[in-house]
């Protein structure tokens, strides 16, 4: 019964605010449109139809077959179906806010966490109003920033300060009109909201890392009595050989990424500027090797790796994540370099340079955005990945008993182990494992930010 009312009330407002819409666009287009009165008939339903129809034209040069335009099926159609996407998200969007506020009534801690939601809400919003009024007095940069933050002062202080630039009256007021002050809030509430949903998780880790228990999830997010015991099961237990793991991960990381760039760079470079018999067949076969996930493989890889020998031996992996990786970054790299203009190459050849020194000198610097994308995807694969290491380390190498096993593990097999038997879990050295692994993959990104960045653009426009 409660979704049928819901329902019919969905329905009803999605009718009112359609039938507003086009009957405030007549409004307009007869010259109505700062007439608050008649905003406010128009929400009425029949009646405001009628009351606007009857309105006399201040614009006589709007013709009939403008008014006739705006109520065409294509218009009214347009509006309808606008008005109702906007009602779906809205909707979506108020159902876990009102559980939220529900639940904030019945709970301390949510009532806690929503207050403090509303006041950080506040906050922001005053904050973002004083330096919208700063700037169109004519005050910018970090000072309004500043005092914005000072509560009710932002706004005596400029409202005491003399004006730096020719701004009217009615803009300044529209920096205080409730569609300003309503854009503002749902624009940093969904900021606020995404800040959280980043840093709790965050947060929660740092916090578990810390906790003094170790088989059970801790269920606050910081220990009222925090240890060092976790970094201490890592580096100090026998159950652990988490420096071994670190290695292991490290040393496949560096080769993944340097022997793989450079093979996957060179295959690139010949697809994009030679021509030979059975490229396009080759190309079109790398492209359809992309729809096929690597796990599917796990059968053969293991039969593969097993005649060979390499089971238990994760250097060996690296076979399998350069292979993996070169249909997708080909392609990749192949479309970036095809748009580097070949008369660079003619020219050099000119000069008499050798199609080595055209790559090295000239191919090389201008591609350096899309191959540091590239490599740091590739040193960034062994980190993450579980599965193939799980299944084919798991396994003693050759010369090795069942007791030297773990010490073949990669990061990703061995932390996982903390929290993955029936009686020797162990949680915060599974936490302060994921924080130390954190370090490389932050460091890396935030060296190499700016390439990455053009990286990714590059790969998404060229083609």
């Amino acid at each position: 019964m409660e979704i049928l009312i819901l329902l019919i009330l969905f329905i009803v407002v999605w009718a009112i605010t359609s039938n507003y819409l086009i009957i405030h666009d007549i409004a307009k287009k007869k010259g109505y449109e700062h007439n608050r009165k008649i905003q406010i008939i128009s929400m009425l339903p029949f009646y405001g139809n009628y009351y606007v129809n009857e309105l006399p034209n201040l614009k006589p040069h709007v013709t009939k077959e403008e008014f006739d335009y705006l109520l065409s099926p294509e218009v009214v159609s347009k509006k309808i179906g606008f008005v109702f996407l906007a009602l779906l998200i809205l909707t979506v969007i108020l159902i876990p806010v009102s559980l939220m506020v529900y639940v904030s009534f019945k709970n301390n801690f949510a009532s806690t966490l929503m207050i403090t939601f509303i006041v950080i809400l506040i906050f922001l919003v005053h904050q973002g109003l004083v330096v919208e009024y700063a700037a169109k007095k004519g005050y910018e940069g970090t000072l309004p920033g500043l005092i914005g933050l000072v509560p009710i002062y932002g706004f005596i202080h400029y409202a005491n300060s003399p004006k730096r630039r020719n701004t009217s009256k009615l803009s300044i007021k529209a920096t205080f009109s409730i569609k300003n002050i309503l854009i503002k809030l749902l624009i940093n509430a969904e900021l606020t909201l995404l800040v959280v949903v980043v840093l709790v998780p965050v947060i929660y880790i740092f916090g578990m890392a810390f906790s003094p228990g170790t088989s059970t999830i801790p269920n606050t997010i910081w220990p009222s009595n925090p240890t060092w015991n976790g970094f201490d099961y890592l580096f100090n237990s026998p159950d652990s050989s988490f420096g071994k793991w670190y290695l292991n991960t490290l040393i496949i990381a560096f080769i993944n990424m340097i022997v793989g760039t450079i093979i996957i760079t060179g295959a690139s470079y010949v697809f994009a500027r030679y021509s030979f018999k059975g490229k396009k067949a080759g190309l079109l076969t790398i492209l359809v090797l992309q729809a096929f996930p690597s796990f599917m493989g796990l059968i053969a890889m293991y039969v593969l790796f097993w005649k060979f020998g390499l089971l238990g031996q994760p250097l060996y992996l690296t076979i399998l994540y350069i292979g993996g990786a070169i249909p997708g970054n080909l392609w990749l790299i192949k479309g970036f370099l095809s748009q580097i203009p070949r008369d660079l190459d003619e020219s050099a050849m000119i000069d008499g340079a050798s199609k080595v020194k055209i790559f090295v000198h000239i191919i090389l610097p201008l591609s350096v955005p899309i191959l540091t994308f590239v490599a740091v995807s590739m040193f960034m694969a062994p980190w993450m990945d579980y599965m193939l290491p799980g299944y084919l380390l798991n396994v003693p190498a050759p010369g090795n008993s069942l007791d030297q096993v773990q010490e073949q593990w990669t990061l990703a097999v061995g932390i996982f182990s903390f929290i993955n038997g029936q009686y020797d879990l162990n949680y915060p050295a599974f936490a302060a494992a994921s924080l130390i692994v954190g370090v490389p993959i932050a460091v890396i990104y935030m060296v190499f930010q700016r390439y990455l960045i053009e990286g990714i653009m590059a790969g998404a426009t060229k083609g």
